[in-house]
């Protein structure tokens, strides 16, 4: 469905992503694991077409995506970030079908596929006639998937969705991203520096550090049998709370 192929990005003097390829399979879920700096969200921009890359080219089927070509492809992608990126003076449901709107499509065909989307995210109507001001940090994150579901992508990315979140939200999102993962059964790109929400979510976990992939597998595989000391390193550094009692 997606490919990355000799993908590489250099920021002045440091060197973000050095050349990597990566395949993400139709209707499974992909977790991007990493420390802060790891490249993980570079490459989330990158297939989004918002970075360009340095060397190497991003693939959609086997469509490349080219200068040309970078806004079709984008309406192809769906793509969520940490704060949900709602523009402020529109409510939340404007924000939802703001592309839509701009694409001409019918107000039947808006408002079908607003109610669906609001009852796969668990939101009333009510809480989308609000402005994001007065939304709690769950509703805002829902919100922000529902727009990026809007227009039934081929691929979903997000960008660290529940970072701002507090323990409690976090968990329930999560439940509803996995349930809603499951129904959709698309290809999904989430990125993340939390193990236990990777392993929660994702079919697959893709570990990167200083730009390089070190593993790809499943967190038991990672766990089990780590092909580089920092992997295992990385997922000890997570305690858990219980751990403390």
């Amino acid at each position: 469905m997606l490919e990355v192929r000799g993908v590489s990005k250099r920021f002045g003097e440091t060197m973000v992503l050095h050349p990597l390829s990566l395949s993400f399979p139709k209707g499974k879920t992909l977790a991007l694991l990493g420390p802060s700096g790891c490249g993980k969200s570079t490459l989330l921009r990158i297939i989004m077409g918002l970075v360009e890359p340095d060397t190497g080219q991003v693939l959609l089927g086997d469509e490349p995506r080219t200068r040309r070509n970078v806004l079709e492809f984008r309406r192809r992608l769906g793509y969520m970030i940490q704060d949900g990126g709602l523009f402020p003076h529109l409510t939340a449901a404007d924000n939802v079908t703001l592309m839509a709107r701009r694409l001409r499509w019918e107000d039947s065909r808006i408002q079908a596929r607003l109610a669906e989307l609001a009852a796969m995210t668990g939101l009333d109507r009510e809480t989308l006639e609000q402005y994001p001001g007065s939304l709690s940090g769950g509703q805002t994150q829902r919100v922000a998937l529902m727009r990026a579901l809007f227009r039934d992508p081929e691929v979903i990315l997000l960008d660290e969705p529940m970072g701002a979140l507090d323990p409690l939200i976090r968990f329930e999102l999560q439940n509803a991203l996995r349930d809603i993962f499951q129904q959709l059964e698309k290809t999904v790109v989430v990125v993340t520096h939390d193990i236990s929400e990777a392993g929660f979510l994702a079919d697959e976990v893709i570990v990167l550090k200083d730009g390089h992939v070190l593993q790809r597998g499943s967190l038991r595989a990672l766990v089990d049998s780590p092909a580089d000391p920092f992997v295992t390193e990385f997922i000890q550094a997570q305690r858990s709370p219980l751990e403390s009692l």
